[in-house]
């Protein structure tokens, strides 16, 4: 993306994470569950899973806000979705013990894609977490 992300829709899931759905239609898992903590500013929504599901998208979809007091910028937000997205990539291909060459090839990637992914320099689609999802469905059948 080379504008600056907005965010276009957000829902509430499971623990403390948001699906975020951003300009172009791109969705994004993000776990909040280790950024909240962090900051004292955050501790409610630690605490309260209705104040967590309330949040909103601020004006033009540059943030996401639950009070005043409490918001991220959807900078943050785009920055710990490539982060979040790399990492769940590079421990589902090291679970399965395959090399880059090799995951990209089962889930119909370029390798240079998947090295963009693994690096978390593009956000992960959708259809590749699926697509690996998919496969770890058909490995347990079979």
């Amino acid at each position: 993306m080379t504008e600056p992300p907005n965010i276009k829709a957000v829902r509430a899931m499971d623990g403390r994470s948001l699906l975020i759905t951003w300009r172009g239609g791109t969705e994004s898992l993000v776990d909040l569950g280790g950024f909240l903590p962090e900051y004292e500013v955050f501790a409610p929504l630690v605490r309260d899973d209705d104040l967590f599901r309330s949040a909103r998208i601020g004006e033009w979809g540059w943030c996401l806000y639950w009070s005043d007091d409490m918001e991220i910028s959807s900078d943050t937000l785009w920055r710990l979705a490539l982060k979040h997205g790399a990492a769940w990539l590079r421990d589902w291909r090291s679970g399965k013990g395959m090399t880059q060459t090799e995951a990209a090839r089962a889930l119909g990637v370029s390798p240079r894609m998947w090295r963009y992914y693994e690096a978390g320099s593009h956000l992960l689609p959708k259809t590749v977490r699926l697509a690996a999802i998919g496969l770890d469905a058909l490995t347990k059948a079979a």
